[in-house]
């Protein structure tokens, strides 16, 4: 099966019965104090990051058998896809160390990208039921799922919309990560005003971003294509964007990069971006 634009919809509906059976597995782990291992870049990884991964590469596989896949663990293992100019982003486990530290801030990412650009994500923290999909090319929800070794397939959900729209009652606000922020972020920060800060681990920070919880998310730490990628397209989705330090549109499929990531900032909505950079 091969997808284009208007199928985005039935990709993410697709996906929830999906994620729900990963985050059962991860679940079930998350509760056994799992052992803790180490992949040559000393990145740690445990059964549930395997696992996850494992369900996900084979039902992406009998989905959709002509769209590569770029998997975390499958590439830490030297599985590297024939790129095409569509291709799937997993995830598995996205914040391992909040996985480890048993604070519940992990997510299962899964993200398709065309022609460099993120056109569909998943994020989904099962220790919370909070799953955030993509619908469309600008419809983002949000929605509660219960993990689930078998959940019944197409059911019924209750889809909240999210539009990046800001309560009134706060003023700017920024969210960075609970493990890896750097002085490259903190001046950032500064430059923007010194806004207050919510810390948070994995990818649940474009969530909040894309609900309208925060308005921006700076990252000066290394990451990965895989880490970023369905939360770049929620944010899209919501309303917003995900830029370059230079403040061009961040791209995917950096193979001779070894899918490395430059610093990004996310954005609540592209109209605050354009305004905080013409005011730098």
């Amino acid at each position: 099966m091969s997808f284009d634009a208007s199928d985005i919809r039935e990709l993410g509906l697709w996906a929830l019965p999906l994620a729900q059976r990963a985050g059962a597995v991860i679940m079930d782990i998350y509760k056994t104090s799992p052992e803790v291992r180490f992949k040559a870049d000393r990145s740690p990884v445990t059964d549930a990051d395997v696992a996850c991964e494992h369900i996900i590469l084979e039902a992406l596989s009998r989905l959709a058998t002509d769209i590569p896949v770029v998997a975390e663990e499958a590439l830490s293992c030297g599985a590297v896809p024939k790129m095409r100019d569509r291709f799937f982003l997993v995830d598995p486990v996205d914040g391992t160390k909040e996985f480890i530290r048993a604070n519940g801030e992990f997510t299962v990412n899964i993200a398709m990208i065309e022609n460099h650009a993120p056109v569909f994500g998943l994020v989904y923290a099962p220790a919370f039921s909070d799953c955030y999909v993509t619908l469309g090319h600008e419809r983002a929800v949000r929605l509660k799922l219960v993990p689930d070794h078998n959940p019944a397939p197409r059911t019924a959900h209750e889809f909240a919309p999210i539009s990046g729209e800001r309560p009134h009652s706060r003023g700017f606000t920024a969210i960075v990560s609970r493990s890896n922020q750097t002085p490259e972020a903190e001046r950032f920060l500064r430059r923007i005003g010194d806004p207050p800060c919510a810390r948070m681990g994995s990818s649940l920070k474009f969530g909040v971003v894309a609900r309208g919880d925060a308005d921006v998310y700076p990252r000066f730490a290394p990451t990965s294509e895989w880490d970023i990628a369905a939360g770049h397209a929620l944010v899209n989705a919501a309303g917003g964007c995900v830029l370059t330090e230079a403040g061009d549109p961040l791209g995917y499929g950096k193979v001779d990069r070894h899918f490395a990531n430059p610093s990004f900032v996310a954005w609540r909505r592209r109209d605050v971006a354009e305004a905080m950079r013409a005011a730098e």
